[in-house]
């Protein structure tokens, strides 16, 4: 039974178009190929089709770079207290993911905080006590002039205390703020650790991770097709399906084009790690002759491309073709076939 084949509605990304180095002169002005004298009775034929045939652009899609924020805790002799995100989630910069609780640098914060508040008061009250003791009225009295100074040191003293408490304050404040753990960035929270999911903290290891970034796509494609910033194509990945919009085109130096594409809708705001394809349908080619690729051969130097015909007898008779455009895992033949030969697979 002959093997049917079909039409695979594929452009490979950097599958070329036109076959280059391929025979261009008339397929009669070609020299004659010598009959084969070995009868083949095991190759595999397969029919030569006329029709029309759909090309296909298939874009395998790259996701821009991405920020990786990893978070962890370097004190010590924390306990967890809640988890507030998942895997998955979009997060706001600034958004508590997780908080973890220190009863030993929470009272050290305390006690901080009300040796500081103790100074304040202590400054008032000498400031007043001052107010009340030294005379303003007798400035050049050498007594009263003395306790003023000597208030004024007491002040002085106090207030290098204050500095020295608000900077312990500020220190204590700061390793207590360690224990919430806030986004960076805007992002998407990609991993959270299994210990920290059941409630246990390991300081100095990755807690969560956030990807923070423009949710983008790039793509090279090679293939001839008109592409314009505004269009929106069909993107899909194994879990999922969405509309993406052409961004920029940028022509590079080997003739290539480089597709920037981002999501359609302000609505996706996480892509995971899947991989998308965008698949273009072209303009149908009309009424051509083509055949699969595998029954077309090729000289050493590739200026000559030939097939193998069946004759009724069993015998393979080469025979030149001119190729054109490649579609799928078919190829457009342009003179030297007409449709409805039987050509061999296998040579």
């Amino acid at each position: 039974m002959r093997p049917k084949y079909y039409l695979a509605a594929s452009f490979a990304a950097g599958f070329v178009l036109i076959l280059g180095g391929c025979q261009t002169t008339d397929i009669h002005e070609l020299e004659e190929i010598p009959k084969e004298l070995t009868k083949t009775t095991l190759s595999e034929t397969v029919e030569v089709q006329k029709g029309d045939v759909q090309p296909e652009i298939q874009m395998s899609l790259v996701q821009n770079a991405m920020v990786y924020h990893n978070y962890s805790v370097d004190a010590e002799k924390l306990e967890f207290s809640e988890l507030n995100v998942s895997v998955g989630d979009y997060v706001k910069a600034g958004q508590v993911l997780v908080v973890f609780k220190s009863e030993a640098i929470s009272k050290e914060l305390e006690k901080a905080q009300d040796d500081l508040a103790s100074d304040r008061l202590l400054i008032e009250h000498t400031k007043r006590i001052k107010d009340i003791m030294v005379d303003p009225d007798k400035p050049d009295d050498e007594n009263n002039k003395a306790l003023a100074e000597s208030y004024d040191r007491q002040i002085a003293m106090i207030q290098d205390d204050i500095k020295l408490k608000e900077i312990l304050v500020q220190e204590k404040q700061r390793a207590l703020d360690k224990c919430i753990i806030r986004a960076k960035e805007d992002g998407t929270i990609t991993f959270i650790n299994t210990a920290l999911k059941n409630g246990i903290v390991v300081a100095g290891t990755d807690l969560i991770t956030e990807a923070s970034g423009d949710i983008g796509f790039w793509a090279e494609v090679t293939e001839d097709y008109d592409f314009e910033v505004g269009q929106v194509f069909k993107a899909t990945s194994p879990s999922m399906e969405m509309d993406v919009e052409v961004t920029d085109v940028k022509v590079n130096e080997s003739g290539s084009r480089t597709v920037s594409l981002k999501p359609a809708s302000e609505d996706v705001v996480s892509v995971g790690n899947d991989r998308f394809e965008v698949l273009i349908l072209k303009d149908p080619i009309k009424d051509v002759v083509y055949v699969n690729s595998e029954t077309v051969f090729y000289s050493a130097g590739r200026d000559k491309s030939y097939v193998y015909i069946m004759d009724e007898n069993g015998f393979r008779i080469p025979k030149y073709v001119e190729v054109g455009e490649i579609v799928g895992d078919m190829i457009i033949i342009k003179s030297g076939l007409e449709g409805g030969e039987e050509v061999c697979v296998n040579g």
